[in-house]
This record gives C-alpha cells, sequence and structure tokens, in this order.
C-alpha cells in the first residue's frame, strides 16, 4: 500500500489530529493552483493507505485510512467545498462537518478518516535516524519542504513502518487496547465526494482546453483512480497513482524536476512484484518540439531510478490539447539499449505515445491517440 505523511506546525496539532482519527489540509479560502495539487493527493487516496505525523523532526505513527461510504476515502467539509469560488466561512461553516478555522481565515476543503495500524506509537523517529535506516528508500522524504503532507511509493512506506515498529518493539508486544477519540463517521459518510467532473466542467475553455495545468493532473488522476473505461482503454490501469513526482537529481527544490503524473502495477496476484511503470507529461494547450525531450527525459530518469535500466518496463505519454506539426515526428521518442548479459540482446524502447484531450461539457476528459510520423 502507498503512505501519506502529514506535517504539522506543533506537536498538540498532532496529537488533536490523532485523538480526532481525522485529517483535513488547512488552505486558503480562495481557489489557487496550490488547491488544485492538494486535491490531486486527495484523489489518490485509497482505503488501507498507510498514514504517518510529522512534527519537530520527529514522524510519527501508525494509521491507515479507512473507507467512509461508498468506497470512497475522502468527503468534502461543506457542500461546494471543490469549487473554484472563494469561500466565505460565515456561510458555510454551519454546513461544515469540520466547523474549526484556523486562526488566520484557512479553512478545511476536504476530509480522511483514519484508525490504528496497529496503534499510534508515543514514540517518535527522528527525521535524520529514518533516512539513515534505509537511505535507497525515501525518494519523498529528501525533498518534503513546503508541503502539508506528501505521497510514499510502497517501498517508502515499508521503510517508514519498519523503522517506527522497531523502535517500538516493547510498546507493540506490551500494547492494551486503549480508547482513542474518534470523528463522526457517520457525518463524513453523508458527506459529499468531491465533485471532480464539475470542477473541470467550470474550468474549461470553448475549445475543450482546460485554464489550469493542475487541473488536468487532477482529473486525469480522477478518472484513472475510479478506472474510467476509455480512459483505462487509453492509459491502462494502475495500483499506484501519484503525481509532481521528483525526477531529477538533488538540487534546491525550487529547481527540482517533476513527473506530472507518475505510476506503476503489480503484475496480477504477484504484488508487489512491479510489471510496469507510468510517465504522463501534460500540456493544457499546444504541445511543442521541446516537449518530447522533456518526456524522454523523465523515461530516462525512471529506467535508472526505478527500472534497473530496463525500459521495456516504462510506458510513456504525453497528453496535449492539440499538437504542432513539427511534435508528430517519432525522431527522439525512441531508446536503444542492451538488455541480458549471455546472450546481450539489443533492443529498442518505443513506448511513447501521443495524446490528445478535450474536456466535453459534463467535465469528462475524452482522449485520442496520435499516430506518430517518421522513424
Amino acid at each position: 500500500m502507498a503512505g501519506y505523511l502529514f506535517t504539522f506546525s506543533s506537536e498538540d496539532d498532532m496529537k488533536r489530529c490523532i485523538h480526532e482519527r481525522s485529517y483535513s489540509t488547512l488552505m486558503s479560502p480562495r481557489w489557487s493552483t496550490a488547491a488544485a495539487s492538494t486535491l490531486g493527493d486527495y484523489v489518490t487516496m485509497r482505503p488501507g493507505d498507510s498514514v504517518y505525523f510529522f512534527s519537530k523532526r520527529k514522524v510519527y505513527g501508525i494509521g491507515k485510512i479507512v473507507e467512509v461510504g461508498d468506497g470512497r476515502c475522502v468527503t468534502e467539509n461543506f457542500p461546494g467545498a471543490t469549487s473554484r469560488r472563494a469561500v466565505c466561512w460565515d456561510k458555510v461553516s454551519d454546513k461544515a462537518i469540520r466547523k474549526a478555522a484556523g486562526a488566520d481565515g484557512k479553512i478545511c476543503r476536504w476530509i480522511i478518516a483514519f484508525d490504528p495500524d496497529p496503534c499510534f506509537f508515543e514514540k517518535g523517529i527522528d527525521m535524520d535516524d529514518l533516512l539513515s535506516s534505509n537511505p535507497s528508500a525515501f525518494r519523498s522524504l529528501r525533498v518534503f519542504w513546503n508541503r502539508s503532507f506528501i505521497k510514499l511509493d510502497d517501498e517508502e512506506n515499508a521503510a517508514f513502518k519498519t523503522t517506527l515498529l522497531r523502535a517500538n518493539l516493547v510498546e507493540l508486544n506490551d500494547r492494551r487496547e486503549e480508547v482513542i477519540g474518534s470523528c463522526d463517521r457517520e457525518a463524513l459518510s453523508r458527506g459529499n465526494e468531491p465533485d471532480i467532473q464539475a470542477l473541470l466542467a467550470s474550468s474549461r475553455n470553448a475549445d475543450g482546453s482546460l485554464r489550469d495545468e493542475m487541473l488536468l493532473e487532477v482529473g486525469l488522476l480522477h478518472q484513472l483512480r475510479i478506472e474510467n473505461q476509455a480512459t483505462s482503454r487509453m492509459f491502462g490501469k494502475w495500483n499506484y497513482l501519484s503525481h509532481q513526482v521528483n525526477a531529477s537529481p538533488f538540487k534546491p527544490i525550487k529547481y527540482m524536476d517533476r513527473i506530472d503524473v507518475f505510476g506503476y502495477r503489480y503484475i496480477e496476484d504477484y504484488e508487489p512484484i512491479i510489471e510496469k511503470y507510468l510517465v504522463i507529461e501534460l500540456k493544457k494547450d499546444s504541445s511543442g518540439p521541446g516537449d518530447i525531450p522533456q518526456v524522454m527525459k523523465y523515461v530516462d530518469w525512471v529506467c535508472k531510478e526505478y527500472a534497473h535500466n530496463d525500459y521495456s518496463l516504462i510506458q510513456a505519454f504525453l497528453v496535449a490539447h492539440s499538437f504542432e506539426k513539427d511534435s508528430l515526428s517519432a525522431n527522439g521518442m525512441r531508446r536503444d539499449y542492451t538488455a541480458g548479459y549471455r546472450p546481450a540482446e539489443a533492443r529498442t524502447w518505443q513506448q511513447l505515445a501521443l495524446v490528445t484531450y478535450n474536456v466535453n461539457p459534463r467535465g469528462l476528459i475524452e482522449f485520442s491517440r496520435l499516430e506518430k510520423t517518421g522513424s
């Protein structure tokens, strides 16, 4: 399973969150690209994903996200929370599940609930100790900066869990059943699921393109997660999905290259063995000649960092509302590599697809594959 690390400015806030067994990100009442990016993280959450808590250099845990109704785990805090309109808290607070707003005027738009898994340990792990416990596993934690929470892939989640359990063996073996506070699960089940289609419908231009590229990420992630039939036919089905994933050597955070959509799927019935990795680069408007080298750079990165130099494990897509004629050439969209040792085999990778998108008036993203030209 995937995992999430939630950050808190104080230990009291963290303890309150654990006691209430629910989490909601405080954000500006005005809609922004940052709000859309946060929504992109929420839409990929699944029941059973692990949760951890970070405050004052230390990581605590362990919980797991739970279903709140109809297979979903995310609920709007108030009707209309998934909207680009600015929120007047005084007008919606009486309908909100979590009624308190931040002291600085920030509000909560979406909520998840979680249970202990197996319990919430009082002893935390210093970040340095965590990073040194399994250095190669911590891809997201090493670039964690100025974000309310981050998503962890299966390997990183396992490293978090392993370190916390080993540090709390005595408490794990001697733990007693204790009653911890809980959130109002019934209220969460009555709440609305974020309406992604309505959000996209309100954000489309007359030609079917979107005004904000981050909303294209959100919409694609949503349609992949719910396994929309047409979307799955185009891109496949994936067990793990994330977005804005680091794809460059370590450097100042603001200069990091990031993959728009990243994922992987397991060999059926053989989890956690990975069959294929997913790389998607998105352009809300037209794609130009410089975009293919960009997505190929991400393919090379995933091949090196995840696929152990085996390009055959990668499926890549470049998605745009339209493509300039020069972008349709297949030149530069392949990789020649050698597989195996005895005997060595020369192979060619050509698994980059060009896809156009169009948002229909109902807010559903429709995709079409383009034919490449040249060799």
